[in-house]
């Protein structure tokens, strides 16, 4: 029995603007008290996060990675640095777990510099794109665009599987993931929308959110940019828009920043990465000799923007 979960969902809930159906929905499907550390005083749990494990393709591996979400304190006991405190402590789980990288997503814009004092460092971008439906209305025979309901799951999720895994370097969702996502998803109000061939079998997949006078797209995949431009079609008519914006991994200049990460495992990742960029100027032993944030930001290449995820909880 786990005699901490209630104090940790009050603590949520004073702490964040989370409505109660995603309250429970974390703590029924996510949650896991093995990745929960917090810190009591007078018997009563203060501050808290959560170490939510995942996979990460890594130039040609896979990699364990443990995403810091949840990470609050009670508002009477701020600037104790009990946080501080249970990020260090959460470094010293992940290696004893052997996890190769942490990440996190701030969630304010100062909160970039209080966690790069902890050394986490930028790491992951996305780029926008709009999308402006045209006049004449585009479709092409045997493709269809539908609800997620219609496929199987099983089969939403090996397409969704298969197009994460095509990506270089990207936090990985698990099956069980992909259907808290489509559920926290509902529940804020966004769809999810399907292509389908005409054998039935998922060909593209687009994640939104009506935005007012657009629709905000927080994933697009796609067989072929035909299938990209029918599901951006087919969601802005449903909405009675004509924009689009979408997210993409880097397209050029002008990202946005969205997560930061921080390297535990440096030999491993930096055994990895020498392997697979034989033309770096760089040797092992410069490589070992690197500062964390710099050694992250060149192991997630972070110059050419290679790393990428979407879809977490935020």
């Amino acid at each position: 029995m786990d005699n901490n979960k209630p104090q940790l969902i009050d603590l949520w809930r004073t702490s964040f603007d989370d409505s109660e159906e995603f309250i429970k929905l974390f703590f029924d499907r996510v949650y896991k008290k093995e990745n929960a550390l917090f810190i009591e005083k007078d018997g009563k749990i203060v501050s808290a996060l959560q170490m939510l494990p995942y996979v990460m393709t890594y130039y040609g591996t896979e990699i364990s990675v443990s995403y810091i979400y949840g990470a609050c304190t009670l508002p009477s006991e701020r600037g104790q640095g009990f946080m501080r405190q249970l990020i260090q402590k959460a470094f010293e789980v992940m290696e004893s777990r052997k996890v190769a990288l942490t990440v996190i997503i701030p969630a304010d814009p100062w909160l970039f510099d209080y966690y790069r004092d902890l050394g986490y460092t930028e790491a992951f971008d996305y780029s926008e794109e709009t999308y402006i439906r045209p006049i004449e209305t585009a479709w092409e025979q045997g493709i269809l665009v539908v609800p997620p309901e219609v496929p199987s799951m099983e089969s939403l999720y090996n397409f969704f599987n298969k197009k994460q895994r095509e990506r270089t370097c990207y936090v990985l969702h698990g099956y069980d993931d992909f259907v808290t996502i489509l559920r926290d998803l509902q529940m804020s109000g966004g769809q999810m929308l399907t292509a389908l061939n005409i054998q039935n079998e998922p060909i593209g997949m687009i994640f939104f959110h009506p935005a007012g006078d657009h629709i905000y797209v927080k994933e697009l995949m796609y067989d072929n940019d035909n299938i990209k431009n029918l599901l951006l079609q087919e969601a802005t008519i449903q909405n009675k828009v004509e924009k689009a914006i979408y997210r993409t991994p880097f397209a050029g200049p002008g990202t946005f920043l969205l997560g930061m990460a921080r390297v535990l495992d440096r030999d491993r990742l930096i055994h990895h990465w020498a392997s697979t960029h034989e033309n770096s100027v760089l040797n092992i032993g410069e490589l070992k000799e690197m500062d964390t944030q710099s050694l992250t930001r060149l192991l997630l290449d972070y110059q050419s923007r290679e790393a990428y995820m979407s879809l977490m909880l935020d």
